[in-house]
């Protein structure tokens, strides 16, 4: 069986990808998958990662108004389709998924037009507009929401399976890994980042905390490339705080976090809910229809978590609620169980019993 996977942009189209292709992996035995992503872009350094097969299309998401970036974006988008459809005809897919992301409009659109199977994942509450465009012409849009449907035309072709995680997240860590994070054990260990790319106000407060931290915590903190020298430069040196550009190794991080600060991302979410870690959230403001402080609020009303909007974030305020829950035990596992029940831990065989009903069909 031969397989294309596209998403690409952030962790929250890429990982729920990788998943897929695991979980594919595990089932079927005559398996070819082709990933198709942007050249350069996040998901190219990731997929290879996992030792995926790489081709890439060029692709741009297109701006509202009328510039000089609609007309470069029209004819990036162009040479797109017309090497998506060479990528069609020479690999010969049975199937092609995507999984948001603008990159994956161009392979979906052209096989769809080929009568080749074709399948969304839309990790979000609120679907982007590659998923709102092409889920009427797919066969089957998976969701991980059930807020999502209502903003999808067609209702006939919608499943609703929560995200699938990555099988290699490993709550084991050694001596070896705190040494190289430059942290023990004997205190508390916190873990922040803002989504894959950071988040400029979760910067802005850490750098704020910096000065206030005095050892009750280890906070490791992940900053995005495009903050990180700024940052280093106009943060407090402390001792107690670890600063990262990006993280490759995201699941060391989680296995040696007490508590986990990230943005509501639905992939960030997933990770939590799946290790049972207790959270403080702090979505970002201006993200498509407010989603992030849609799912923030979710987990924040069954006890799954704190939130703090980004209007309200500051430095003392982060500070004071990691100190009110880091050293209470059973109120950080509480908040885990409860994690753990906000999310739906057989969506990758869900999704894998979807596929298979496809391709009976």
């Amino acid at each position: 069986m031969k397989i294309i996977v596209s998403g690409g942009g952030t962790g929250g189209h890429i990982y729920p990808a990788i998943a897929i292709c695991q979980k594919l992996e595990k089932e079927i035995d005559d398996l070819e998958i082709l990933y198709v992503g942007i050249k350069g872009g996040p998901e190219e350094k990731i997929v290879k990662k996992y030792d995926y097969k790489f081709h890439s299309i060029e692709a741009m998401g297109l701006p509202r108004k009328i510039s000089k970036r609609l007309f470069k974006s029209l004819i990036t988008n162009l040479k797109g389709f017309s090497k998506a459809k060479k990528i069609i005809n020479d690999f010969k897919p049975d199937l092609v998924i995507g999984t948001g992301g603008y990159v994956c409009a161009p392979i979906i659109y052209q096989a769809s037009r080929k009568h080749i199977k074709t399948m969304i994942h839309e990790s979000n509450s609120f679907p982007g507009i590659t998923t709102r465009f092409l889920s009427s012409r797919v066969d089957a849009v998976c969701i991980s929401f059930e807020e999502a449907k209502k903003h999808l035309k067609n209702k006939d072709n919608i499943y609703i399976t929560g995200n699938p995680v990555r099988t290699n997240f490993n709550e084991d860590f050694s001596k070896k890994d705190l040494d190289k994070l430059g942290i023990k054990k004997d205190i508390p260990v916190v873990f922040s980042f803002g989504g894959s790319n950071g988040s400029y106000a979760l910067n802005e407060a850490v750098k704020e905390m910096s000065q206030l931290m005095k050892g009750d915590f280890y906070l490791l903190h992940q900053t995005g490339n495009m903050y990180f020298e700024n940052f280093k430069k106009e943060v407090y040196n402390n001792e107690f705080l670890k600063i990262f550009s990006y993280i490759d190794s995201i699941d060391l991080f989680y296995a040696v976090s007490d508590l986990v600060i990230a943005s509501s991302g639905a992939m960030s979410l997933t990770e939590i809910s799946s290790l049972k870690k207790a959270s403080i959230l702090i979505p970002k403001a201006y993200t498509t229809e407010n989603h992030q402080e849609f799912n923030a609020r979710n987990y924040f009303e069954h006890g799954a978590s704190l939130m703090i909007l980004e209007k309200d974030l500051t430095g003392q305020k982060l500070y004071d609620n990691i100190k009110e829950i880091i050293n209470d035990k059973d109120k950080l596992k509480n908040m885990g169980e409860k994690a753990n029940s906000l999310q739906n831990p057989k969506a990758a065989d869900e999704i894998y019993n979807i596929i298979r009903k496809l391709m009976a069909s």
